[in-house]
């Protein structure tokens, strides 16, 4: 009994530490801009929600440079995620199923692909902005597509070699017998049985790629700006403007805590099916 209550108090413990950041950014965003300032911080306030009006309905207001452009952004940022999502699954599949079934070069191959997915973003980011400069990919959709395609393939592969790791190869077998070639086999029988897979790995890849930051910051101006790039603008050349940068994270967060409250058996599936590759 005891033991129990112990970890239900850890397992509490652990969910407010993890739950207090948003819990903080969210008071930050009903505060006013002199409240905010305030040491020690005020816990007791009138909340007002004029920021959120001010983001979606006049850009942020006067004191930021550049509009806000909540819309825009937001479809920007969907745009690039359902595309990174496409590609990487579709890229991902043929390749998981290659080392899945007939070990393609070995266990050296896959050590390969997942190295870019454990080297630091960062590193790429000098090279990149170069090569973006040099082919005119900055400031679009597809550059930031490609540059997300780095580091989320890998993941794609890795998890989806583990599914088709625990998929039985007598269902493709038979069809083969019953006259399907080895690529009818992979798109009719190996592609629909992995769709539980699938799904879950279009989910990680798509929230992955909605919430980063660095690469859309830097390889974006105006035109293919993303909403967690977008947010900078209330970082000002004379001031942070934190109740508005709050918000603007508030409304970006939103959609992907729903998401991932309706979606995380899929996306805990996912990942715990991949380790076993």
């Amino acid at each position: 009994m005891i033991e129990r209550i112990s970890k239900w108090i850890v397992v509490l413990v652990l969910s407010l530490v993890s739950v207090f950041p948003i819990f903080w950014i969210f008071l930050t965003s009903i505060k006013t801009d002199a409240e905010v300032v305030n040491i020690p911080p005020s816990w007791f306030f009138q909340p007002t929600f004029d920021h959120y009006y001010s983001i979606i309905f006049h850009g942020g207001g006067a004191e930021v440079a550049y509009a806000f452009e909540l819309w825009s952004s937001f479809l920007n940022s969907i745009v690039v995620s359902l595309g990174t999502t496409a590609l990487a699954v579709a890229i991902g599949f043929p390749a998981a199923y290659s080392i899945s079934r007939f070990n393609t070069g070995g266990r050296p191959l896959l050590s390969w692909i997942l190295s870019f997915r454990m080297l630091p973003p960062i590193v790429f980011l000098i090279p990149m902005f170069i090569l973006y400069q040099l082919y005119g990919l900055m400031d679009t959709q597809i550059g930031l597509v490609l540059i997300y395609l780095t580091f989320n393939v890998p993941l794609a592969v890795f998890i989806l070699k583990g599914f088709l790791d625990d998929m039985p190869r007598d269902y493709e077998e038979a069809g083969m017998v019953d006259g399907c070639s080895r690529i009818q086999s992979l798109w009719k029988i190996a592609l629909p049985m992995s769709g539980p897979g699938i799904v879950a790995v279009s989910i990680i890849i798509f929230l992955f790629s909605f919430n980063e930051f660095m690469f859309a910051y830097v390889l974006t101006t105006r035109n293919a700006v993303t909403l967690t790039a977008k947010a900078a603008v209330f970082i000002t050349e004379y001031t942070f403007l934190w109740a508005d940068l709050a918000a603007a994270m508030i409304l970006m967060i939103v959609p992907m805590m729903v998401a991932t409250i309706l979606l995380q058996g899929q996306i805990i599936k996912g990942l715990r099916t991949g380790l076993k590759a």
